[in-house]
């Protein structure tokens, strides 16, 4: 049974689905952020059995504008400074519609030849983009957690014994990996999913800059050496997701090198920074990694999911991931194809690429370097802000476009700031004009902002204390 529409047909409802999406971009990017309603509210909106019957798509669409957009949090609008979340681009909303129609899957060569050939060259172009080898070989999967997944797996085969795929890890001695304590949660998921064990994830404590304590570091490896177990990686972060620290990158280098250790670098957020005149010098390092990862979807202002996982060594990539049965055999007698699939855990993937490619030729090199400046800066303002209020205190650094600071006035001791930046946070939160998050800086409640989205103002960014002091009136 056909279920496609007629020409026609198709043609209309696009109109009409580009008319929500323009309506979208048109008055609602200035409404309040978070939509203010609760689970329970958002579930009863949704609750229905499983339709026996379809209904007419223009009655469907406007349930789309009317209940899917109505609960959605606006993060693509500009007061939208929570997590790291980018703020997408209109190109890529067209790329994303165009590879929705062609449905391609990404797993052979011959299953989609645009897709594959595009995903190569992207990943050539974010290389060069952040300072990486040309020659590196890599993927673009879904997020940061699964890219960095993707990276320890592949350090974990090329740093362990020949017989681990065969035999396991059963016998061998215990591997230990090295990350800040600033370093994101995925390292402690993959550990524990690629059987390292979390008791080997070594958290080495950071700086006053939120950077790795690099002579800790090598106190560690040593000790760790010396108790008969095996050191195989050391992670450098460029981006810190709580305050947008960048490690050492130069002294891991060396430090890796001395001692024969896989050096993978987490530039899933900071590493579109990494040629920018301005904060060049803290990227240092950052090419000679042995992997990387980066998101598209974060800096890039590619829409969900972008990840990019980049290996100097493309022979290492596909000696981890490498495994053709054979249903998945080929004719190979033209030469020149590349499957994907060797090159990266997942088979199934849809054209990820088409996003990226069009957000890099729609803008370019210097328009989206220029645009990314423009983040740092409005950070950077925000922090003069707080500094020169008064009635803020700044809790860390500002080195990309994170800041983290707390309401602070007079007379209040830390329990008391501590209490009140949570019930701020949630109040935000509610409140909805404004959207951040709250985390731990040294232990005491931070507000935090990422600045990530080409919307966002000078005037957006003077609107974030306004807000704040407005809400700390309303809690008394």
């Amino acid at each position: 049974m056909n279920l496609d529409f007629t020409p026609e047909q198709l043609a209309l409802q696009i109109q009409k689905a580009g008319q929500i999406i323009r309506e979208l971009y048109e008055e609602k990017l200035d409404r309040h952020v978070f939509p203010g309603k609760t689970p329970g509210e958002i579930q009863e909106i949704f609750d229905e059995s499983l339709p026996q019957d379809g209904i007419e798509i223009g009655k469907l669409l406007k349930k789309v504008r009317e209940d899917v957009v109505g609960s959605a949090t606006m993060n693509i609008g500009p007061h939208y400074y929570g997590y790291i979340t980018g703020g997408g681009n209109q190109v890529a909303i067209l790329a994303e519609m165009i590879s929705a129609a062609l449905n391609q899957n990404n797993l052979k060569w011959h299953s989609s030849p645009v897709s594959t050939e595009l995903e190569k060259l992207v990943i050539k172009w974010v290389s060069e983009f952040i300072g990486y080898s040309d020659k590196a070989a890599g993927a673009i999967l879904d997020g940061g957690s699964t890219a960095n997944f993707n990276c320890l797996a592949v350090a974990r085969k090329n740093m362990a014994p020949e017989n681990l795929s065969v035999e396991g890890m059963y016998g061998m001695k215990p591997m230990t990996i090295y990350v800040s304590e600033e370093g994101h949660s995925s390292f402690d998921k993959a550990v524990d999913a690629l059987g390292i064990g979390l008791n080997n994830l070594r958290k080495i404590p950071v700086d006053d800059q939120f950077r790795i304590r690099t002579d800790l570091l090598k106190a560690k490896i040593q000790d760790d050496r010396k108790a008969g177990l095996n050191p195989i990686c050391v992670i450098g972060i460029a981006g810190t997701t709580n305050s947008g620290a960048v490690d050492n990158l130069g002294e891991l280098v060396k430090i890796a090198k001395d001692e024969n250790l896989w050096y993978h670098v987490d530039a899933a957020y900071g590493g579109p920074a990494a040629k920018l005149e301005s904060v060049s010098h803290l990227f240092e390092g950052l090419g000679e990694a042995d992997s990387v990862v980066v998101n598209p979807h974060k800096w890039l202002y590619v829409p969900f999911e972008a990840a990019c996982i980049l290996v100097k060594e493309p022979e290492k990539l596909r000696r981890t991931f490498s495994l053709i049965p054979d249903y998945l055999r080929s004719n190979e007698d033209e030469g020149g194809r590349t499957d994907l699939m060797e090159y990266q855990l997942p088979l199934t993937k849809s054209f990820k690429s088409l996003k990226v490619w069009m957000t890099l030729k729609a803008f370019g090199s210097t328009r989206l370097r220029e645009t990314i400046q423009a983040d740092i800066d409005h950070a950077q303002y925000l922090e003069t802000l707080i500094e020169t209020s008064g009635d803020f205190e700044m809790l860390a650094p500002v080195p990309l476009s994170i800041t983290c600071f707390r309401y602070a006035p007079a007379g209040l001791d830390e329990k008391q700031l501590d209490e009140l930046n949570q019930k701020l946070a949630h109040a935000i939160e509610q409140d909805g004009r404004i959207f951040l998050t709250a985390t731990k800086i040294k232990g005491k409640t931070a507000l935090r902002t990422c600045f990530i989205n080409p919307r966002t103002t000078k005037k957006d960014v003077e609107w974030i204390p306004v807000v704040i002091r407005d809400l700390a009136g309303k809690l008394g």
